[in-house]
């Protein structure tokens, strides 16, 4: 068996662990001249992972001596609570200097984590050109085309040979690496898009009109986010343009940048439905608590709500004790249940799959896929109340309340999401808190209702 080349590693992450513990511990033995060799030897990636790990008092000893050596991607690749710490340490000229490297979107993102003075200061620094493109992608809305919009690619004329196509790409010394090409019409506006192994496979002679590829998509730059990856994804794209109001072409949005995209929303649906909206392992203590408390005070009045259900039946409660027992089972398996259906539908709207014709048959399907669960898990929950407590009839009002638990759980597990979608709200940031309500309130008043209705 042939052995692995050297870059090659069968698990990266333990190796990155290791050689991350290793440099620390030299920092710790204050063998700073070592810990720098294999610090400028890692990869900028992953010595911005390295830079987001580490605290405020090491930075002060690493960064000045990395000054010379940093590299510009690697501020693009930092998290957002350890930008501003390490700008703030290279200092302004360093700063602008590193950033003027970057592509205006990489620019944008770098700056836009910083607060208002040291931005001010770092485009005060910047080229009027790269300044004024910075400024422009200000001026559109978060999570739209304009903020990510490449402006460095490459274009052919429709009428151009293969021949003129190569001369162009030669002329241009471009430093970036490409995959495909826009083809424009004399208006400027694209009408078709090229990859490159296809540019090579034919002569000099032939027309780029005739090997263009026609079903392409495009976009504007209030295009949202959201938008551009279903398409990317959908059509299996590598490059989309992006035009302005008249139609001609002002940039493009390339596979690269979209896969880093696609991960941030993911990585953005994900921290939504636990309540938190960004990803904050590495920003201090009070940033923390701060961004956190709103959703744990919505869950304290939710739960409160739920209490209060439970209190009008103390009565109840205190002349079967056996009910505390078993009531919260009802409600954590209907929150489950709800949970289940919730991030189904709030995934199946993301890829664009509900839509106005098919919204009754999800939340039919997700009634009918919970209520069966319910009923196969009531009899068997049923069986074993009856063995551990061996009164039958609160094992049969347990399994009416599971049943009819489940099946609302599937209604608002499934309706809420789309509710919300509709409203043009963040389905999966306001979906949970709304649910957990809902079950949990009705899992409690079904089951104690019908606790009191039959047997006290």
């Amino acid at each position: 068996m042939n052995s692995l080349p050297k870059n090659i590693w069968s698990d990266h992450q333990d190796q990155f662990a290791e050689t991350f513990e290793h440099i620390t511990e030299l920092l710790t033995a204050n063998n700073i001249d070592r810990a720098l060799q294999i610090i400028e030897s890692l990869h900028y990636a992953d010595l911005a992972d390295f830079l987001d790990n580490l605290n405020s008092k090491v930075y002060k000893t690493i960064i000045p001596l990395l000054k010379d050596k940093i590299k510009a991607e690697t501020l693009v690749w930092l998290s957002v609570s350890s930008k501003p710490l390490i700008l703030e340490i290279l200092g302004i000229p360093k700063s602008v200097e590193l950033i003027d490297q970057l592509d205006i979107e990489d620019a944008i993102e770098v700056i836009e984590d910083l607060n208002t003075t040291t931005k001010q200061l770092i485009l005060s620094g910047l080229s009027k050109e790269k300044q004024q493109q910075i400024i422009e992608g200000y001026t559109y809305p978060e999570n739209t085309v304009g903020r990510v919009i490449e402006r460095n690619f490459v274009y052919f004329q429709e009428n151009w040979t293969v021949k003129q196509a190569i001369e162009c790409i030669n002329n241009q010394h471009s430093k970036d690496d490409f995959h495909a090409a826009i083809i424009i019409d004399k208006k400027y506006r694209p009408v078709g898009n090229l990859m490159l192994s296809t540019l090579l496979k034919h002569n000099g002679d032939k027309r780029i009109k005739e090997l263009m590829n026609l079903e392409f998509k495009i976009a504007d730059t209030f295009t949202d986010l959201s938008e551009l990856s279903f398409i990317f994804k959908q059509y299996a794209l590598t490059i989309v343009p992006v035009v302005n109001k008249s139609g001609k072409l002002i940039g493009t949005v390339s596979i690269d940048n979209m896969i880093y995209i696609i991960e941030q929303q993911t990585e953005k649906g994900i921290l939504s439905l636990g309540g938190v909206h960004t990803q904050d392992t590495f920003y201090n203590l009070f940033y923390t608590v701060k961004h956190r408390f709103p959703w744990l005070f919505v869950n304290l009045i939710t739960a409160c709500l739920t209490s209060i259900i439970i209190n009008q039946f103390g009565n109840t409660i205190s002349k079967l004790i056996t009910l505390a027992a078993i009531m919260p089972i009802v409600a954590s398996m209907g929150g489950n249940a709800g949970t289940q259906a919730m991030t189904v539908t709030v995934r199946a709207l993301s890829n664009k799959d509900i839509h106005y014709n098919n919204i009754s048959k999800v939340i039919i399907k997700e009634i009918l896929v919970c209520g069966f669960n319910g009923l196969i898990l009531s009899c068997i929950g049923a069986a074993l109340s009856l063995v551990m407590l061996g009164d039958p009839h609160l094992s049969i009002i347990f399994a009416i309340a599971v049943v009819l638990t489940f099946i609302i759980a599937g209604f608002f597990g499934s309706a809420i999401p789309i509710t919300l979608h509709y409203l043009n709200i963040d389905p999966a940031t306001g979906s949970g808190v709304f649910l957990t309500t809902i079950t949990d309130s009705f899992g409690f008043f079904t089951f104690l209702t019908l606790a009191y209705i039959f047997l006290v």
